[in-house]
C-alpha cells in the first residue's frame, strides 16, 4: 500500500507526531502531502499533541515575536519571522496566532512551523471610510472548527447610512473557508479603543453597553456554536463611566478585567467560575507597570492558557 492510500486521518495522525522541520520536509515531497500537511485539522492535531518541549509565543511592543523553549530548564530564545507585514496580534487559540496587517489582510499562522492560512476579507464588509470594526478569533468544537468573527458598525458621520445604528456580524468559518453574516448584535459595540475580543469557553468577549435605559456596561459574550451573543453582567464596584477604557484578556482560562488606563494602582477582576456573576474577585496591583511590555500569546505544548 503507497502513502497515497492511506485515510486521511492515519495520514494527519502519523505527520503530526514529526517535529517541525520534520513537517516542513514532508510538505514539499508532494503535492498531496502539501495540501493535507496545510488544513486546519492537521494543524490542530500538530499543535494540540503533548511535546516533550514546551514553547512560549511572546510579542513585545516592537511587534517581535520570540518563541522560547525549554521553560522549564534552559530557556531558549529564538525570533520568529512571521509572514506578511503585520501590524495587529488579534488573538490566539491552540497555538495558532491570527494577524491583520495594515491593508485589512488576515492570517492565521502556525508560530513554530510558520505555516500561514490566509483568511479573504469579507464580500459584506462594510465601507472602511465609513465604518469601523473589530475582531475576534476562536474554536467551535461542535463543529470542530476554527472561527474569525467580525463586528462593524457605521461612523456616525457617514454617507451610506447615517441613521444605522446596527452592529454587524460577520463570521467566517476557516473548515469552509466562506463568510456569512448572522444577526445583528443586540449591544452597543461603539467603544473608544477597538479591542480584539478574548476568546474563553467557546466565546468571544467584548466590551459593549447595553441598549437598555441608562445603556448599563455589559460584556457581550458571542457563543461560537450558536452564533449568538448573550450579556455578562459586569464585576460589581466597576466605574461604570469609564468601563469601555478597561481590558479583557484571558488568564489561566478564565475571563479577566484589567484596568489600563495608569491612574493609581492597576485593577483586575478575574471571573474564577465563568458565567456565574458571583465569581469575580478583584486584586490590585500597586506601583507603576507597563502592560504592554511583553505580551504572552499562547503555550504550545500544555493545554495552560496565557493571555
Amino acid at each position: 500500500m503507497e502513502a497515497g492510500d492511506l485515510p486521511q486521518e492515519i495520514l494527519i495522525d502519523i505527520f503530526s507526531r514529526l517535529p517541525p522541520k520534520s513537517v516542513g520536509k514532508c510538505r514539499c515531497l508532494a503535492k498531496l502531502w502539501r495540501k493535507l500537511l496545510s488544513t486546519p485539522q492537521f494543524i490542530k492535531s500538530h499543535l494540540t499533541r503533548k511535546t516533550h518541549q514546551e514553547n512560549l509565543i511572546l510579542i513585545t511592543p516592537s511587534h517581535s515575536v520570540h518563541s522560547i523553549s525549554n521553560i522549564k530548564d534552559d530557556a531558549i530564545s529564538r525570533k520568529l519571522e512571521l509572514p506578511g507585514d503585520w501590524t495587529e496580534v488579534v488573538g490566539s487559540c491552540d497555538g495558532l496566532i491570527f494577524l491583520v496587517n495594515e491593508d485589512y489582510e488576515k492570517f492565521l499562522v502556525n508560530p513554530i512551523t510558520l505555516q500561514q492560512i490566509t483568511v479573504p476579507n469579507s464580500p459584506l464588509a462594510l465601507n472602511r471610510r465609513e465604518s469601523f470594526s473589530m475582531h475576534g478569533f476562536g474554536y467551535d468544537c461542535s463543529s470542530d472548527d476554527y472561527k474569525v468573527v467580525t463586528l462593524s458598525y457605521y461612523d456616525t458621520d457617514n454617507e451610506y447610512e447615517p441613521d444605522c445604528v446596527d452592529t454587524f456580524v460577520d463570521v467566517y468559518s476557516v473548515k469552509r473557508g466562506v463568510w456569512k453574516r448572522v444577526d445583528s448584535s443586540p449591544f452597543d459595540h461603539a467603544v473608544p479603543e477597538l479591542s480584539p475580543g478574548a476568546f474563553v469557553n467557546g466565546a468571544i468577549h467584548w466590551l459593549a453597553s447595553s441598549r437598555e435605559p441608562g445603556y448599563p456596561s455589559v460584556i457581550a459574550a458571542f457563543n461560537l456554536a450558536d452564533e449568538v451573543f448573550v450579556g455578562i453582567p459586569a464585576p460589581g464596584g466597576v466605574d461604570v463611566h469609564n468601563f469601555v477604557f478597561n481590558k479583557l484578556v484571558v488568564l489561566g482560562g478564565c475571563l479577566c478585567m484589567i484596568d489600563t488606563r495608569g491612574n493609581g494602582p492597576t485593577d483586575v477582576w478575574i471571573m474564577k467560575e465563568y458565567g456565574s456573576v458571583d465569581s469575580w474577585t478583584k486584586f490590585s496591583i500597586h506601583g507603576e507597570y507597563e502592560w504592554d511590555i511583553v505580551k504572552p500569546l499562547c503555550l504550545i505544548g500544555t493545554r495552560k492558557s496565557c493571555w
